[in-house]
C-alpha cells in the first residue's frame, strides 16, 4: 500500500526511463482557408427566437447567458482550434461560415453535458460556389459548475476536430 502513490507516480520520474506522456499526432492535416466573421455563423436558436443571442438553451432553471453573443463565442473557438491545429487562416482562396445548428446544455445532474450541432460550409472566394458542406454534431460531458467559457471551447475544439478528421474537409482547403 505505502508502494502504491510511488508507482503510480513514476511515470514522473525520469530516471524510469519510462515514458507515460500519450504519443503526439505528428501526421495531422493542415490547409489554408480564411474564417468568415462571426456574423457569418448564424445561431439558429436565436434566429428562431427560441433564445437571445447570448444565451445556451439548457435544461436547469437558470439560464447560461455569456457577456458575448454565442455565434462570437464559438467563431472564436473556431479561429483559435484552426490555428492550433496547423492551418493558415490569411488564405482568401477558401472561406470558412457555417451555422450553430444546435447549442445545448443538459446540467441537471453532474456531469453537465454539452452538445453542439454545427453546419459548416467551405466557398471559393472567387466563384462563391460552395466547394464542401458538412454537419458535425458532438458531445462532452463537463462538471457541472466548470466555466461556461472553457466548456464552450473545449465543445467547439471537438467540433473542429471532427471537421478536420474529414477528408472531404482536408481536400476542400488544399
Amino acid at each position: 500500500m505505502i508502494a502504491l502513490p510511488l508507482m503510480l507516480s513514476a511515470c514522473s520520474w525520469s530516471w524510469f526511463g519510462l515514458n507515460c506522456a500519450p504519443r503526439a499526432n505528428t501526421a495531422h492535416p493542415t490547409g489554408s482557408l480564411s474564417v468568415a466573421p462571426a456574423h457569418d455563423f448564424a445561431y439558429m436558436a436565436a434566429r428562431n427566437g427560441t433564445v437571445s443571442p447570448n444565451r445556451i438553451e439548457n435544461t436547469a432553471m437558470t439560464g447560461i447567458v455569456l457577456k458575448d453573443d454565442i455565434n462570437e463565442a464559438v467563431h472564436n473557438g473556431i479561429v483559435r482550434s484552426l490555428q492550433l491545429s496547423g492551418f493558415h487562416l490569411d488564405s482568401g482562396k477558401r472561406i470558412l461560415s457555417g451555422s450553430i445548428e444546435k447549442f445545448t446544455v443538459d446540467d441537471e445532474r453532474s456531469p453537465a453535458s454539452w452538445t453542439l450541432k454545427m453546419h459548416y460550409v467551405v466557398t471559393d472566394a472567387a466563384t462563391r460556389k460552395v466547394v464542401f458542406s458538412t454537419t458535425k454534431t458532438v458531445r462532452q460531458k463537463s462538471p457541472k459548475f466548470t466555466s461556461n467559457t472553457i466548456a464552450i471551447e473545449d465543445t467547439v475544439k471537438l467540433s473542429i476536430d471532427a471537421l478536420i478528421g474529414d477528408p472531404g474537409f482536408v481536400k476542400s482547403v488544399n
